[in-house]
């Protein structure tokens, strides 16, 4: 260990192990949810919109998204919450299974490597049939259950099908609309008798990169605000504006007027979070429409955000800082209090099983979440699950967030220091005063007293979950139809 970390635990043991992290200053409170007296929940719903960054819903001050802003607005909004990892495949296996990516063992993104001795064609992780989800859960208790999903990381191949007694991944790919998604739930839902529990799911790509295409008219209307960006242009944001689906008339307004700025890309992914938007207030015209509405539990929430070449490069699944894990959760929980209003409680996908089965009085499997009908802030809230990086994990607590990084930080160029990682594998921030995670407080000549004692607490967490040990690896072959899928969205070529 290098003399600076030598001096950092030194420093950190002497003011104690306790950690006294303080609540993140959103303006809300985090109060526990309890038993109203009304009647629970019967049936649930869950919309999942990929790659939708918290900051990029209008309730956290993005871009105007109606639907969604009113649903939070008549129940609860979770200002503080996080995912597990910062792309698909882990982060919904945890949501279905309440354990971290590494004890379910979804891990792995085959841009990497993965060709295998035996194997006759490329493997990719899949959620082991050992592990009892949600959906399985539910339909042990009698519900029905459905799923209509359009990220091909989905496939029912790669096991997020157990439990479900319809599971529709047959439109699974970059360009399918979201309208597709409500439509197939709706449709089987008018096949379930009301008041006849039920589990739907439904996940829509309509925000994830190659971002959709713009017309030339929001193109004009923006040359402003595309004017007024001085950001540079990295060479990932050049082939990220290379790959805008736009007609060929865009094209020539971007060669005659419009400067290429990310910008731009902001305002094609901002259209695909609006046609999310759009798509969930189809969804929720569907649902309240039936009669069973009153006692319908409803979770709207994202798998992961987006980088937007904040520190060079885009797209996800490259590290743990707060534009790939921040998103979006607003919560609808029938018979439970309160009802409604902001929760600053530090609140993760791995909670989701755990407080569902509270809320719908189920018998559910341990597991790594935290029911927030025990909600308690002081525990450390853990992220893991980059590509190819297994040890790296992130842990926050209140205000302040570690991030190990033993095989370095990941460059602009998308490489790795190595070296810089082995001597100085942590970086701890305060999200109050540094929400983009720029001042890394272990690098100061004196870091505060008050950051060490969570630096002790964090990194104790982190080694917690490292001594624990991992889950063993399934996997299932990738057929041709899935690789032409996932290379449409930018895998599997090693690039993005």
């Amino acid at each position: 260990m290098s003399s600076r970390g030598v001096r950092l635990l030194g420093l950190g043991l002497a003011v104690g192990l306790a950690c006294a992290c303080a609540p993140a200053g959103d303006g809300a409170d985090c109060q526990p949810l309890r038993r109203s007296g009304g009647e629970p929940a019967a049936s649930l719903v869950i919309a999942v919109g990929d790659t939708v960054r918290r900051d990029a819903i209008g309730a956290h001050g993005g871009a105007a998204t109606p639907v969604f802003d009113a649903f939070a607005q008549e129940h609860l909004l979770f200002s503080r919450a996080s995912s597990q990892a910062p792309w698909t495949k882990p982060s919904v296996a945890t949501l279905f299974t309440g354990l971290l990516p590494s004890r379910h063992g979804v891990l792995e993104d085959p841009r990497l490597p993965l060709r295998r001795a035996g194997a006759q064609g490329r493997e990719a992780d899949a959620l082991p049939a050992a592990l009892e989800t949600l959906a399985e859960v539910l339909r042990r208790d009698g519900f029905r259950t459905a799923a209509f999903v359009s990220n091909p990381w989905m496939g029912s191949a790669f096991g997020y099908a157990q439990g479900f007694e319809v599971y529709d991944d047959s439109f699974a790919r970059f360009d399918a609309p979201g309208e597709q998604v409500t439509r197939g739930g709706l449709e089987w839902l008018a096949t379930i008798p009301e008041g006849q529990p039920y589990f739907l799911y439904l996940h829509y790509i309509d925000a994830h990169p190659p971002y959709g295409a713009l017309t030339p008219e929001e193109v004009y209307v923006a040359r402003p605000r595309l004017e007024a960006d001085t950001r540079p242009v990295t060479p990932f944001a050049r082939e990220a504006l290379a790959d805008l689906r736009t007609p060929e008339d865009l094209r020539l307004l971007l060669v005659t007027g419009a400067p290429p700025r990310i910008a731009l890309l902001e305002l094609a992914y901002e259209r695909g979070v609006r046609d999310f938007d759009r798509v969930l207030g189809e969804l929720l015209a569907g649902v309240r429409a039936r009669t069973d509405w009153a006692r319908t539990a409803m979770i709207v929430t994202a798998d992961h955000g987006e980088a937007f070449f904040e520190r060079g490069y885009g797209n996800h699944a490259r590290a743990l800082f707060e534009n790939e894990l921040a998103i979006p959760l607003a919560v609808r929980l029938p018979g439970v209090a309160p009802s409604r209003g902001a929760s600053g409680c530090e609140v993760g996908l791995v909670d989701l099983l755990p407080t569902l089965c509270d809320a719908l009085e189920l018998a559910c499997p341990a597991g790594d979440g935290q029911s927030l009908f025990r909600a308690d802030d002081a525990r450390a809230l853990l992220a893991e699950g980059v590509p190819g990086q297994p040890t790296h994990r992130a842990a926050r607590s209140g205000r302040f967030k570690l991030i190990y990084e033993p095989e370095g930080p990941l460059g602009p160029d998308l490489t790795r220091d190595a070296e810089k990682g082995r001597a100085h594998p942590y970086a701890l921030y305060d999200l109050d005063a540094d929400p983009d995670e720029r001042r890394d407080l272990l690098a100061e000549p004196e870091p505060p007293a008050e950051a060490l004692r969570a630096f002790e607490s964090l990194r104790a967490a982190l080694e917690a979950r490292a001594s624990a040990g991992a889950a063993p690896v399934e996997r299932a072959p990738l057929d041709a139809e899935s690789e032409r899928r996932l290379e449409a969205l930018g895998y599997l070529d090693g690039t993005r």
